[in-house]
């Protein structure tokens, strides 16, 4: 006689999938985790702006239940993944490197008369735009070049 079996994401029975629900939404490989950091990030967003209003944010206006946020628009940062990261990197004193996931894509921030951060949901973000975030926009190049700036190294 065939045995009837289900698993979902490693979730092999009924005491596993309730355990997994026991575990704090914050715990990185708990189930409510994959299913509502987004929703966490959003709320955090909108909550981070709302207390701050860093001018270094792009405006998050309203956030329903972090299902969805609005958020004043901006063009995407165009600079190379690696001029950006290089300037962001020299900028905080290496910092950057406490949240690399929202620091390292040029297309999480915004580019028009200054550079503004558009993803910043994380308290390691946070922390880091706290510490950092007027110097970046005080002395963000949009014209910076990590090539440019070594050979500046090298022949120092």
């Amino acid at each position: 006689k065939p045995v009837l079996t289900w698993k979902v994401g490693g979730i092999k029975s009924r005491r596993m999938l309730i355990r997994y629900f026991q575990w704090p939404v914050e715990a990185y490989e708990g189930f409510k985790n994959y299913l509502f950091r987004g929703f966490l990030a959003n709320i955090a967003e909108y909550k981070f702006y709302k207390k701050t209003k860093h001018s270094f944010l792009k405006p998050t206006y309203f956030s329903l239940f972090g299902l969805f946020n609005i958020q004043k628009y901006g063009p995407l940062c165009e600079l190379g993944e690696i001029d950006f990261w290089c300037q962001l990197y020299a900028l905080t004193d290496g910092d950057v490197f406490a949240d690399g996931h929202h620091f390292a894509s040029p297309h999480n921030f915004s580019l028009e008369d200054k550079l503004q951060m558009l993803d910043y949901g994380s308290k390691r973000t946070h922390k880091v735009i706290i510490e950092h975030g007027d110097n970046i926009l005080k002395n963000f190049d949009p014209s910076y070049s990590w090539d440019v700036e070594k050979e500046k190294i090298e022949y120092s």
